[in-house]
C-alpha cells in the first residue's frame, strides 16, 4: 500500500473580533447610509461584520491569514456562515449550545450600498445546529443492514442505530484512530464493533471482514482524509454493490468574539486538524470524477448551519 503523504493541516473557522461600538437606539436608520465615511477608516469590508445589538451596532474584524479573499467571500456572502459565539469555551464544542447564527439584515440586504460595506448581522430566531442535526439523525434512523462508520470519533450518532441493531436488521461497526476513545465506546455500546485503526489499518489487517457494507459512513471525517479520492476509492471496495457512501461534514464559517474569547482560544492547545473545508459540491465533484452518481444532497445556505450532507452510489 502506498503512503499517502499528508497536506498541511489547516483551520476551518476564523475569529472576528470586537473593536467598537456605534450607537443606534431602536427605531433609528442606519448610520453607515451616510457613506463609506461613516465606516470605520481602514477597515476592509470583507474582513468585517456589524452585529445588531439593541442599542447600538458592534463591529468585528478579522486580521486571519489562514482564509483568501475568495474564501472570505463565500464564508461571509455567499453560504452566510457567520456565528456569535455564546460560550465561554476555548473553543465551542456544542455548536448548537455554544453558538447562534447570524443572517444579514434585511435592511442590508435592500441597501444600495451593500457592496462597500461590513453589513449588519442579527441573530438567528431559531436553531440552525439544532434543526439540521435532527434532520440527519432522522435520515441515519433509516439505515439498514450492515454500517462501516470511518472515523467515528465519540460516535455521536451511534444511538440512532441502536434499535435498529438490537431488533436484528443492522450491524454496526466503528473505525477511530484513538485506542482510548475506542475503549470508551466498546464500553458504551457492547451492541456495536470497534476497531482502532484508520480505513486503511483496518482494511489491511482485515478487522472489516468480508465487507459488503450496505452503507460506509464518513460522519464529520471527509475533510479529515489526507487524500479523500484514495480514501473513496478503498471504501468502495468493502461496499455492497447496491450500497452507499455517506459524506457528512461542515464548510468554513466565521466567529464573532470579544476580545477576551479570541484571546483564550488563540493561547488554547487546540490543533489543526482539517486538511480541507470542501462543501457538498466539491465533494459531489470529487465522487463525480470517480465515477459515483449522487443519490442525495444537502448543500449549505444561508438558512441553514454549515453542515452538509452527500449520498453517492455506483451508476
Amino acid at each position: 500500500m502506498l503512503a499517502v503523504v499528508s497536506p498541511p493541516a489547516r483551520s476551518n473557522s476564523f475569529n472576528l473580533v470586537a473593536r467598537g461600538d456605534v450607537l443606534r437606539p431602536p427605531g433609528a436608520p442606519c448610520p453607515l447610509r451616510q457613506g463609506p465615511a461613516r465606516v470605520e477608516q481602514g477597515v476592509d469590508v470583507l474582513r468585517a461584520a456589524y452585529l445588531r445589538l439593541r442599542d447600538r451596532m458592534r463591529l468585528f474584524v478579522t486580521t486571519t491569514r489562514d482564509f483568501d479573499e475568495a474564501e472570505l467571500e463565500e464564508v461571509k456572502r455567499g453560504q452566510e456562515q457567520l456565528y456569535v459565539d455564546v460560550s465561554s469555551k476555548l473553543m465551542p464544542d456544542d455548536f448548537a449550545s455554544d453558538l447562534r447564527k447570524l443572517r444579514l439584515s434585511a435592511e442590508c440586504r435592500a441597501c444600495a450600498r451593500r457592496t462597500g460595506c461590513p453589513g449588519c448581522y442579527v441573530a438567528e430566531p431559531g436553531n440552525a445546529f439544532a434543526e439540521d442535526d435532527a434532520r440527519l439523525r432522522a435520515r441515519l434512523r433509516e439505515l439498514r443492514g450492515a454500517v462501516l462508520d470511518v472515523g467515528c470519533g465519540e460516535a455521536p450518532y451511534a444511538e440512532e442505530f441502536e434499535a435498529a441493531a438490537s431488533a436484528g436488521c443492522l450491524s454496526y461497526v466503528g473505525v477511530e484512530p484513538e485506542a482510548s476513545r475506542v475503549a470508551l465506546l466498546r464500553a458504551r455500546h457492547a451492541w456495536a464493533r470497534y476497531v482502532v485503526g484508520t480505513l486503511e489499518s483496518a482494511a489491511e489487517s482485515g478487522s472489516l471482514g468480508r465487507g459488503g457494507y450496505q452503507h460506509i459512513l464518513f460522519m464529520r471525517s471527509f475533510n479529515h482524509l489526507p487524500d479523500p479520492a484514495q480514501s473513496l476509492a478503498l471504501a468502495a471496495r468493502w461496499l455492497a454493490p447496491e450500497g452507499r457512501l455517506w459524506l457528512v461534514d461542515n464548510v468554513a464559517f466565521g466567529l464573532l468574539r470579544s476580545r477576551e474569547q479570541a484571546h483564550r482560544a488563540e493561547q488554547g492547545p487546540g490543533q489543526l486538524e482539517h486538511f480541507r473545508n470542501d462543501s457538498a459540491a466539491e465533494a459531489a465533484a470529487l465522487g463525480s470524477s470517480l465515477g459515483w452518481r449522487v443519490a442525495e444532497r444537502w448543500d449549505i445556505g444561508p438558512s441553514t448551519s454549515n453542515q452538509w450532507l452527500l449520498s453517492l452510489e455506483r451508476p
